[in-house]
């Protein structure tokens, strides 16, 4: 039985907001590098006659500057608190 359209949605975004968390973290602990990219294509489209879907993923340091425009970008959601033993 396959899922809804509205449930593999959903099930997407969920996936992607745990992405995000993964990166994060990964970062912040400097587990992973900087700069990452992931692309792949679907062979099948329905808007463009032989097309395909094409998803890209990319991680690169900019300025801040740059995403000055949308405040969840401007700071970490996560931090990260050493244990002072007490």
């Amino acid at each position: 039985m396959s899922d809804t359209p509205n449930a593999r949605q959903e099930r997407i975004e969920r996936l992607l907001h745990e992405l995000r968390y993964e990166i994060e973290r990964g970062l912040m602990e400097r587990e992973i590098p900087e700069e990452m990219t992931f692309r792949f294509a679907f062979p099948i489209s329905h808007k463009i006659p032989d097309g395909v879907v094409f998803c890209e993923f990319r991680t690169r340091p900019t300025h801040r500057m740059n995403v000055l425009g949308d405040p969840d970008l401007n700071q970490p959601r996560l931090r990260i608190v050493k244990n002072d033993g007490t």
